[in-house]
C-alpha cells in the first residue's frame, strides 16, 4: 500500500482511527476550517492492478463432513414484507428483523452445534437459518466470545459450493472497532453475515486443531429476511465467477437512463458503488456511494455517502459494496462480467446531519480498476450550472441523471423531501436545489454524487416525485462539508 496501515488479516485499517473516530464522534479536534491546506479540488485517479490484494483461495466445502443443525422459521406475514421506505430521499428498506427463539441464547446454540472432527484435527459445526419466502438473509451473531483462529464460513443449501469465509479475528477486529467508536450492548457485538442470495443462511465454523468447543460462545437471536427481489449479486454468486448469465431485476423507473449507454462519463462511474447495510434492528436497506481522491493521490479508500444511510459505526461495520454494478451492454438486463462484492464493512469518520453527509473509509480495499472521484470544494455551484448524477435507483443497474442547479435551500434533520426545504442563497445554505432534464432519482440514489466538470460537488438528500419535470432534488453541498470537517481527511498533510 501507498498509504500508512496497519493490518489485521483481510482487513485495512488506517492509522489513528480510534483518534479519527473519537474527534469525529464527539466534535473535538481542530475548530473547522483551522490548519485547513490550500487544496480545495482535486482530479480523478484510476487504481491499476498492482494496488489491489492478491485474490483470496476459494474456500472448498467440506460436504457430509458436517453435520448441520436446521431452524426453519415460522411463514412470516405477506404484509409485513411490503416495502417501507419507497419515498424518494429515503434509504430504500429492503428487509427487516426477524427473531430467532431456537438460537437466541448462547446455550441454545451451543446445544444446537453438533460437533464432528475434521480429518486434520479440527472440528466443525453448522447452523442452517430458513426464513420461507426471503430472497436473500443476514443473520445477526452475537458474539460472547469467538477464538481468533476459527473459520466462519457461510453458503445456503441451494449453492452448498459458493462459500463466503472470514476468519474468527477479522469478526472480533469489526467488532472492536464497534467498540471503539462507542457502541454498546448487541450494537457493538452482532456480526452481520453476508447475505448469499437465497430465503436459507448456514454458518458454518470450523474451530482450529487443540481448540475447546466451548470456547465459542455465539448466539444467533436475530436474522434480516430481505423481502425485495433485486437480483442482488451477492459475494457468493461472484465465487463461482458469474458463470450463468441471471437477468437483474429492472426495478427503477423507466425515464432512468442506463449509464452503460453513454461515453461521457466512463471514468466517473467507476467511482461509484451500490450499497447495502444492516442497522442494529435488524433492518436491510440500499444506498449509494462514491469512492473519493485525496490530496496525496495514495488510493486510500475513503467513500461519501449520505448521513441518512450510514450515522453510525454499527451500520458502517455492515457495509457491502458492489462495483461495476452496470448494464453489460446498452439496455442490458445483464451486469457487467467486472461486478464484483466486498463486504468487509467500514469505519465511519465523520458524519452530519447538516448536510446529510457521511464520510468513510472501506476495511477492504476496492477492486482493480475503481476510480476515485475528483471532487470541487472551492465555490458553491452556481444556479444555471450544468451537472449530473449516478447512481442506483431503487437498487438497479447504474442509472445518470442529467440537469442545472436551480437554486439553495436548508433542511431540517427529519425532512426527506424538497417541500420540507427552506430557500436561501448561496451563502448560508447547505443544499442545492436540482432539476433533471433528463433521468430521474428514486429510493437507493440516497448518498449518490452530483457532479459537475466531471468533479463531486454534493450528495443526494431526497426529493418528491420520480420522472416529473417539475421535481426538484436537494443535494447536501461538499464545500460545505469539506470545509466543516472533512478536508481533515481529504486534504490534509501528515
Amino acid at each position: 500500500m501507498r498509504y500508512p496501515t496497519y493490518t489485521v488479516p483481510g482487513l485495512l485499517w488506517a492509522t489513528g482511527v480510534a483518534g479519527i473516530l473519537a474527534l469525529a464522534g464527539c466534535g473535538g479536534g481542530d475548530k473547522a476550517g483551522v490548519g485547513k491546506p490550500v487544496v480545495d479540488f482535486k482530479d480523478p485517479i484510476v487504481m491499476p492492478k498492482a494496488v489491489t490484494q492478491s485474490a483470496s483461495v476459494r474456500p472448498e466445502p467440506l460436504g457430509a463432513m458436517v453435520q448441520t443443525h436446521f431452524v426453519v422459521l415460522p411463514e412470516l406475514d405477506a404484509e409485513k414484507a411490503i416495502a417501507s421506505a419507497e419515498a424518494v430521499g429515503t434509504a430504500l428498506q429492503i428487509g427487516l428483523q426477524r427473531a430467532v427463539a431456537a438460537t437466541s441464547t448462547v446455550a441454545q446454540t451451543q446445544s444446537a452445534l453438533q460437533w464432528r472432527s475434521l480429518p486434520k484435527g479440527e472440528q466443525v459445526a453448522a447452523i442452517n437459518i430458513q426464513s420461507s419466502g426471503a430472497f436473500g438473509l443476514r443473520a445477526g451473531v452475537l458474539v460472547d466470545s469467538l477464538p481468533d483462529g476459527a473459520r466462519l464460513r457461510i453458503y445456503s443449501q441451494a449453492h452448498p459450493n459458493a462459500i463466503v469465509e472470514r476468519r474468527g479475528n477479522e469478526v472480533n477486529a469489526l467488532l472492536a472497532l464497534n467498540r471503539k467508536a462507542g457502541e454498546t450492548g448487541s450494537a457493538a457485538n452482532t456480526w452481520w453475515t453476508p447475505d448469499v442470495g437465497a430465503g436459507d443462511a448456514t454458518l458454518e465454523v470450523v474451530l482450529p486443531v487443540g481448540t475447546a468447543t466451548d470456547a465459542l460462545r455465539i448466539s444467533v437471536p436475530t436474522v434480516s429476511h430481505i423481502y425485495r427481489n433485486l437480483s442482488l449479486p451477492t459475494e457468493a454468486e461472484f465465487a463461482e465467477a458469474m458463470q450463468e448469465e441471471v437477468a437483474a431485476v429492472k426495478n427503477s423507473a423507466s425515464c432512468n437512463l442506463d449509464a452503460s449507454c453513454t461515453s461521457d462519463y466512463q471514468t466517473t462511474r467507476d467511482a461509484v458503488a451500490r450499497m447495502m447495510y444492516t442497522h442494529s434492528d435488524g433492518k436491510t436497506y440500499l444506498c449509494t456511494g462514491t469512492l473519493l481522491n485525496n490530496n496525496k493521490d495514495d488510493f486510500t479508500p475513503y467513500f461519501l455517502t449520505a448521513n441518512h444511510c450510514i450515522s453510525t459505526q454499527a451500520a458502517a461495520s455492515t457495509l457491502v459494496t458492489t462495483w461495476f454494478y452496470r448494464a453489460r451492454s446498452c439496455n442490458a438486463t445483464v451486469p457487467s462480467l467486472d461486478a464484483m462484492v466486498r463486504s468487509d464493512g467500514a469505519t465511519l469518520l465523520y458524519a452530519t446531519p447538516t448536510t446529510d453527509s457521511a464520510l468513510l473509509q472501506l476495511n477492504q480495499v476496492p477492486p482493480a480498476g475503481v476510480t476515485f472521484a475528483g471532487w470541487d470544494a472551492r465555490s458553491s455551484g452556481e444556479v444555471g450550472d450544468a451537472v449530473y448524477g449516478l447512481h442506483h435507483p431503487n437498487g438497479d443497474l447504474l442509472k445518470y441523471s442529467m440537469g442545472a442547479v436551480t437554486g439553495y435551500s436548508n433542511c431540517g434533520s427529519s425532512a426527506s423531501n424538497a417541500p420540507g426545504c427552506n430557500n436561501g442563497d448561496a451563502s448560508n445554505t447547505a443544499y442545492y436545489h436540482v432539476r433533471f432534464s433528463q433521468g430521474s432519482a428514486e429510493g437507493g440514489s440516497s448518498g449518490s454524487g452530483l457532479f459537475r466538470n466531471n468533479r463531486l460537488i454534493a450528495t443526494f438528500r431526497g426529493g418528491h416525485g420520480v420522472c416529473l419535470a417539475s421535481t426538484i432534488y436537494t443535494y447536501g453541498r461538499f464545500d460545505k462539508v469539506f470545509n466543516n470537517r472533512i478536508w481533515h481527511w481529504l486534504a490534509g498533510h501528515d
